[in-house]
Order: C-alpha cells, then structure tokens, then sequence
C-alpha cells in the first residue's frame, strides 16, 4: 500500500522579487533540491514553506520537522538576501507546552491524513503504543508514532493520553503485558459477564497493577483499570525475549489471520491492507516494519527468484507493481510473504494463499503478472 501524506511548498510570486521567471525557478529549485535532501519521504518528515517579500527582505513561513533542513536553507538565502526574517516553526510545536508525549489508550487508534474523520485512513496504531505530538488542530493532534515506522498523521483526542516527559517515563518503565489472542476485553470485574472497560486486540500493551489468580489487574494509558485473564495476555519482557524471527513462526502467525477482511490503512486484526498485514505478523514476532509496502521494499537483500521461482525460500518478502522499464521508475503497490511451493499469504480483499503455478487452483494471474522482486529478510 502507497500513500503520501501531502506536504506541499507553497511559493507567493505576486512581488517583483518573483516578477522574473529565473528567479523565480531559482528560489523553487533551492528549496526543492533542500527538501529532496532532507526530507525526502514525506510519509516521515515535514517541510512545509511559504516564501514572499516584506518590504526589502524575505519571509519565510511555514513548519518543518528537520531543524537542518531550516538552517540550511535560510543560510543559502542569506547569501542572497540582507534581511531573511524566520518565521519557519520547527514541530514539536512551542504552543504544545511540552507535551508532546503521547500513549494509545484505545484498542486501536485510527490516524487520518487530515484532523476530520472523513479524511483518509493512511495507518492505525495499538494501545500502548508511543507518539511524538507535533501539534494540535482542535481536537486532532498531528503526531509522529515510534522508530522506525515514524509515520505521520492526524489522530483525535480522545484515542490518546497526552503526557509530559516525566509521566511518559513512568509509563515506559512500568511492568507491561501484551494482549495475545486475536479480541478480549479489560472487565470491570472478575467476570467475564462484567461491564467492560475497553475492548482489546492482538499486539496490545497494557500496564499490570498486579497478580490476582487467574486474572492481572491492569491499568491502560488513560488511568481506567480493570480486570483481564492470564489466557489471553504475556509478560512483555519475557515475550519479546522469547519471540524468534524465523520463517516457521512468521508463517505461522501470517496463517491465523487467514480471511480476515481487506480494510485501506488498516494494521490490526479489525482489518489490515496489505502492508498492515506483513507489519503486524512481522509485529507479533518481535520486529517491526515501516508502514507501507515500498518502504518495506527497501529492507532485506534482494534474491533473484529464479524463472520458475525456485530460489526462493519460505518468509521471503514478495514484492508487486511496476517494473523498471521505458523510463519509468519501479512502483511497489503491494507485498506479500512467500510460503514455498509457488505459494504465498497476502491481504488484498481478504487475506489468502495464492499461487505463481498456472495449473494450481489458486493461481492468482494478476499478481503473477504484476510480481517486481523478492527481498530476504530472514536468513533461516
């Protein structure tokens, strides 16, 4: 899945600065050859500027996320300009107070492109999970989540707890558990009849007050507390030691999300796109990957796979789209993860095993067609 959160240069040529057309493309090639440099995926960075003329100097406007890319591009106008007056806001922004830390308190928080819930779905991040807050529209906060998915984009409210440094810490060093089973709840009480406190997905973090029988007492993000049973949660230190990435077990975990439904933007089990779907199993086994498919195209080493795919090996990432070719650029629209036997997992409608053999009753002609590369990224 491809997605590019808009982060758009805004250029006010209405001056007699910007009167000349070599000038003008000077100015826009100046800060399009900065923003290549330093902020060359959009999806993880900001660098939004406006640029016009007050008086006898220059005004820069706007926000970025690279302090660098700031510096360096006032510097260059300075060798042009006497008077270049800063107004550029490097996010986190100053009206935050310093509260940029933010935790997931619900099962699954929906980020969106834009601070309007008819925006597009473009990630979903899970309870317990860490944000930098950027800055505040209303009630949507534009946040940035953990390394080294770093993803940018506008989540509400209330599907997060805003903490200053020190109670992010608390939060950081208190004992956690991780929510293992596919859905479960938090109860009020020890009974499953209880009212619930908050639903629960796979992959969720929660805090563990303490040990009460078959049940952990535990605390979310958000302060609420209740009751969930030991069957369905670990510890989550001695999970993440114990998880191996291996092919056997990302396999296995790809295979207990067969049939779960297509959902764009989605990364957990209420609905994964493709990208979503590779990131959770991979998740689940202890490693985590950037959000979308040609990001995760960069990891690994790439295999030839051979004219009847016979290099290739079990958990080998599976990559599709556009090829190289009469000038244009390769373009990775989907992935996969290869099972062996011409066979692979993947998430596009549902999540299925499909086939590379024209003679197998899940020959899927389309991603044939459509297969880029291969990239290894687990060597056993």
């Amino acid at each position: 899945m491809i997605r590019i959160l808009t982060a758009l240069i805004f250029f006010a040529f209405a001056s007699p600065l910007f009167s000349q057309v070599g000038v003008e493309s000077a100015y826009e090639n100046l800060i399009n050859e900065i923003s290549q440099k330093y902020v060359p995926d959009k999806r993880v960075d900001v660098f939004e500027v406006v640029i016009y003329k007050h008086g006898d100097g220059l005004v820069l406007k706007g926000e970025t996320t690279v302090k660098k890319a700031k510096e360096e591009l006032i510097s260059k106008l300075q060798q042009i300009s006497n008077n270049v007056i800063d107004s550029v806001v490097v996010l986190p922004s100053p009206e935050l107070n310093g509260k940029i830390y933010g935790v997931v308190s619900v099962s699954v928080a929906n980020m969106r492109s834009k601070p309007m819930h008819q925006a597009e779905l473009v990630n979903q991040i899970l309870m317990g999970s860490g944000v930098k807050i950027l800055k505040r529209h209303g009630y949507w906060y534009f946040v940035q989540t953990e390394p080294p998915e770093n993803y940018l984009g506008w989540v509400e409210e209330g599907s997060l707890e805003i903490f200053d440094s020190d109670r992010f810490e608390k939060w950081k060093k208190m004992r956690k558990l991780i929510f293992t089973d596919y859905f479960g709840f938090v109860y009020s009480q020890k009974d499953k009849k209880s009212a619930p406190v908050s639903d629960l997905v796979m992959g969720n973090v929660l805090g563990v007050n303490r040990d009460e029988g078959n049940w952990f007492y535990v605390v979310l993000p958000d302060g609420r507390s209740g009751y969930v049973e030991k069957s369905q949660v670990e510890d989550f230190e001695r999970w993440r030691r114990s998880v191996k990435l291996n092919a056997n077990d990302i396999i296995k975990t790809a295979k207990k999300f067969i049939g779960f439904p297509y959902l764009w933007g989605g990364t957990s089990v209420k609905g994964f796109d493709c990208s979503g779907f590779t990131k959770i199993v991979f998740k689940m086994n202890g490693f985590e990957l950037p959000r979308d498919a040609d990001q995760q195209a960069r990891l690994g080493v790439e295999i030839d796979p051979g004219k009847d795919f016979e290099n290739l090996k079990p958990g080998d990432f599976l990559f599709f789209g556009q090829r190289a070719e009469n000038g244009k650029p390769e373009k990775i629209t989907h992935v996969g993860i290869y099972l062996g036997n011409k066979e692979f997992i993947h998430c596009s409608g549902k999540v299925s095993v499909d086939s590379f053999d024209p003679k197998a009753p899940n020959f899927n002609e389309y991603r044939y067609k459509t297969f880029v590369k291969a990239k290894r990224l687990i060597e056993k």
